[in-house]
């Protein structure tokens, strides 16, 4: 019936508008159910959200309980051109120079000239072998080009790579190592005359395969030891430590603790817990007018689930732990709560304490990581967590209200058909006494005039 317009020509009245008033009358209880509903969608966005920062400082907390955050090694050299490294957790602290008489080599094979049109006749069979390895065979097909040939070798997967320079074909090794050379096989119309690789082809292959690089081992020395490798990354010299050889010259390479390292996580943790606390304590608040009256409140506001999570997860964060060690709560660190009640870094301390005494720190922080860890899984577990049960429990409040809003509204608008039958009826019956009005007008005009016309006479 919505829509329907009710012409009010005998009474001049006009019922849409009546009509319209009284349903809206009938729709407050509906703007109420909407506005709690909106309520309560703002507070499972809280929660959800809630529920984002939980998981985020459990990852942290993950970094936190790893021994090797705090056993972390950096490496760094004095000359990045000639040697870089790298340091795992059980390298050992000290200085080492490193003088690179050779860096290790790939060897390299090329087309003595520009290589024009193939003219293959038939299929040419072409291998490929490096160093004391099996050889590979690559079938060159009849008339192929020399695009598709370096294609066929790429694709092959030999240990070399194809390519072209200056229209002349480059065959370089994959690994670098004086053992590590190209051994090329196949027909001499094919190797000699087609590609121009070598002047000759033996029983052993081609013959003086024109070389533009030679293959060679890289030569260095560590504190004066000399070593030798077939490859330019060098990570069985010095226990937990990887070098790689980029040019001829010395490097002094210092191997140190990572303190950077350990202080940015500790950082990222506490940035994380002063997310998760700053979002609870701004939705729990309630702020006071000057006149001392209940300015505005938060989403969460009188939410006993909110408001114990965040005294219990400020209790879980500076309370001691159960270590053998004067490091044994946060606060020892130099990781403090500022009035606002936000965890705050004295770094000096930090990293005295991290510098003097790792493995203490280190145990501190499993333990209180396993515990907070523990506590937020009761929270923010799949399906059985409090916060997954709150919003369960917030969506059936707003099912409930979807079904009584349907309810009111089924409600309403029977009452609009009713309204607009009765006043249908009403203007039916109002345009029937008007009907008859006009009539008894007009017999009453007739008789005047005809009572008019027989005076006269």
């Amino acid at each position: 019936m919505a829509g329907l317009q009710i012409m009010g020509l005998s009474s001049g009245m006009d019922y849409n508008t009546i009509i319209d008033k009284l349903l809206a009358l009938e729709r407050i209880p509906i703007s109420r159910m909407n506005a709690r509903k909106d309520v309560y969608k703002q507070q499972q966005d809280a929660w959800r959200d809630i529920n984002t920062r939980l998981s985020a400082l459990d990852t942290r907390l993950t970094d936190l309980g790893l021994s090797s955050t705090f056993q972390g090694r950096i490496a760094t050299s004095s000359e990045e051109q000639v040697v870089t490294a790298t340091a795992g957790s059980q390298a050992i602290h000290g200085t080492y120079e490193v003088k690179v008489t050779d860096i290790a080599l790939a060897h390299r094979v090329a087309s003595t000239e520009a290589v024009g049109e193939l003219a293959t006749t038939g299929d040419e069979v072409l291998a490929i072998t490096i160093g004391d390895g099996e050889a590979t065979e690559i079938t060159i097909k009849a008339g192929s080009d020399l695009t598709t040939i370096i294609q066929n070798i790429n694709d092959a997967e030999a240990g070399v790579k194809a390519t072209v320079i200056g229209g002349r074909l480059v065959l370089e090794a994959v690994d670098t190592g004086a053992d590590k050379k190209i051994q090329l096989k196949g027909s001499a119309e094919f190797l000699v005359d087609q590609l121009k690789l070598g002047s000759g082809v033996d029983d052993n292959g081609l013959t003086d395969i024109n070389t533009i690089q030679d293959a060679q081992d890289a030569q260095y020395t560590i504190n004066g030891v000399p070593l030798s490798s077939e490859s330019n990354t060098i990570k069985d010299a010095v226990q937990g430590v990887t070098f790689t050889l980029r040019d001829v010259g010395t490097a002094q390479i210092s191997v140190k603790q990572d303190i950077d390292s350990a202080v940015g996580k500790i950082r990222a943790f506490v940035d994380q817990y002063n997310s998760v606390m700053n979002f609870l304590t701004e939705k729990t608040k309630v702020t006071m007018t000057d006149a001392g009256d209940i300015g505005s409140t938060g989403t969460l506001q009188g939410d006993g689930t909110a408001n114990r999570l965040r005294d219990a997860l400020r209790f879980q964060t500076t309370s001691p732990v159960d270590v053998e060690s004067e490091y044994n709560q946060l606060a020892v660190l130099g990781i403090t709560t500022n009035k606002q009640g936000a965890l705050q870094i004295d770094e000096t301390k930090l990293r005295e304490a991290l510098q003097g005494r790792p493995e203490e720190v280190a145990a501190f922080f499993n333990k209180k990581a396993t515990n907070m860890k523990d506590f937020i899984k009761g929270y923010v577990q799949y399906g059985t967590g409090i916060l997954a049960e709150k919003q369960e429990s917030i969506g059936r409040l707003m099912k409930n209200i979807d079904r009584q809003v349907e309810r009111l509204e089924d409600r309403i608008a029977r009452k609009e058909e009713r309204l607009v039958r009765q006043f249908t009826a009403l203007e039916t019956v109002l345009s029937s006494f008007q009907s008859q009005s006009d009539w008894l007008n007009q017999q009453v005009d007739l008789l005047s005039n005809w009572t008019s016309s027989n005076k006269r006479k």
